[in-house]
């Protein structure tokens, strides 16, 4: 018996899911010696060395599994990226802005680059392939796409212990439950998951590149929470959730997503 599948799928893949926050998390706190760092800090220090193993550990238990439903396949029909206006216009605005505040040094902006790219590959495929995918053997693809977004935005609490800032990574896991239900529905739209993970690692590389031009070319603080800079992060994508409810609109519970 695989118990990689059927019956106990779910019961395994939330298995998985831990031992993929505890590399994710702990080899974090390894890279960093143990201190408080902010994720830019982290980034500027060098490759996210634990992010990398953590989606080669999943490549290795997808392998082991035999999961050939994770939809890593090409968006069918290709005309469905049509839906991938608005989050080419948020990306082309966080690019804009990040210039306009001035970029920080080219080797930075690589170092972004390759850990963000790796970000969206392992979350994505954690959330939106491993666990969403595991769900629906259980639940309606509506509770699925929720309780992925929700799982999905409760991890992002455990940046606290990397960086020190509770408020800041309870923040985070809100904006991120935002944000992981328009991932969701690009997945569901589409039936790939390679949009969400493009646009999850610009997403994340747009908003850092921003981040680390604050911190190398102005006094600007970026760790206060409070006033603007609770609200802004909820305004900035707001938009991106509704759009993803507006994605869904007439996607039913029984509704099954394609198998090729």
């Amino acid at each position: 018996m695989n118990f990689a599948n059927g019956p106990t799928r779910l019961p395994f893949s939330l298995i998985v899911y831990i031992i993929w926050a505890t590399i994710t998390i702990y080899g974090g706190i390894c890279l960093s010696g143990g201190q408080k760092q902010s994720l830019t800090e982290g980034l500027s220090r060098g490759p996210l060395w634990n992010v990398v193993a953590a989606f080669l550990f999943l490549v290795a238990v997808i392998l082991f599994a035999g999961w050939r439903d994770l939809k890593f396949v090409a968006p069918k029909p290709m005309s469905s990226l049509r839906i991938m206006w608005l989050p080419a216009l948020y990306i082309v605005a966080f690019l804009g802005l990040a210039a306009a505040i001035g970029l920080p040094p080219i080797g930075l902006m690589l170092m972004i680059l390759v850990s963000t790219l790796f970000v969206g590959l392992s979350e994505e495929t954690m959330f939106r392939g491993i666990l969403f995918q595991a769900l629906r053997t259980r639940v309606n693809l509506w509770p699925a796409m929720i309780w992925t977004s929700v799982l999905f935005g409760s991890v992002h609490i455990l940046n606290a212990v990397t960086t020190g800032e509770l408020l800041n990574a309870m923040l985070q896991a809100f904006t991120a439950t935002l944000s992981g239900f328009a991932f969701m529905a690009i997945l569901v739209r589409t039936g790939s998951i390679w949009p969400a993970i493009i646009y999850h690692a610009l997403w994340d590389f747009g908003t850092f590149s921003i981040s680390a031009g604050q911190q190398s070319g102005s006094d600007i603080p970026t760790g206060d929470v409070g006033g603007w800079a609770f609200l802004l992060p909820v305004a900035l994508v707001l938009p991106n959730f509704l759009y993803g409810v507006y994605l869904l609109r007439n996607v039913r519970n029984d509704d099954v997503l394609s198998t090729d």
